[in-house]
């Protein structure tokens, strides 16, 4: 009888072994499926790893992009101004605030001209590209915990605002 439970052994450490190498290559494939659905996370709270996740993304055709997190913008302050030597132009001044604490895509600003009744005269978006200033750089987007002014010149024909709204959002590629 001893001789018979000896030889189940060899036999039984020899069937875990599959089941060790196919549970550890599952578990490989979670990690990389959970590194590329969070890599833009990943990214922004743990920049040493940024480098690895662009080598992944590589492979897999896909990109690491800033992130894109609205309630953490925020527009500090904002002015509408009738420009004093054209009538028909307005000058549109705001503070946008990023307060993460890591760079962030710029927002898209979407501006409403109102009437007295705060009703819509017009709507226009403002992609990054139209508000940043010469040299800065849409792709390293906006540093963590601070601010940038931006200053628009618009011309509104014949509208005649007395009031606007502003609002920030992302459109994902």
């Amino acid at each position: 009888e001893s001789t018979h439970t000896e030889q189940t052994k060899p036999e039984r450490k020899a069937r875990v072994w599959p089941w060790l190498v196919g549970a550890f290559l599952l578990l490989l494939v979670w990690v990389a499926q959970i590194a590329y659905y969070l890599r833009v996370d990943i990214a922004a709270q743990l920049p040493g790893l940024k480098p690895a996740l662009i080598s992944y993304c590589d492979l897999l055709k896909c990109t690491v992009p800033l992130p894109q997190k609205v309630e953490l913008m925020s527009i500090e302050s904002s002015d509408l101004d009738a420009d004093p030597v054209q009538p028909s132009v307005v000058n549109l001044s705001a503070t946008l605030h990023n307060r993460a604490e890591y760079a962030q895509e710029y927002p898209n600003i979407e501006l409403s001209l109102t009437d007295i009744q705060d009703k819509i005269l017009a709507r226009r978006v403002f992609k990054p590209a139209e508000y940043l200033k010469a040299g800065e750089e849409e792709k390293s987007g906006l540093a963590s915990n601070r601010e940038m002014n931006i200053k628009l010149h618009l011309d509104t024909a014949d509208l005649k605002p007395v009031g606007y709204k502003l609002l920030l959002f992302y459109t994902r590629q």
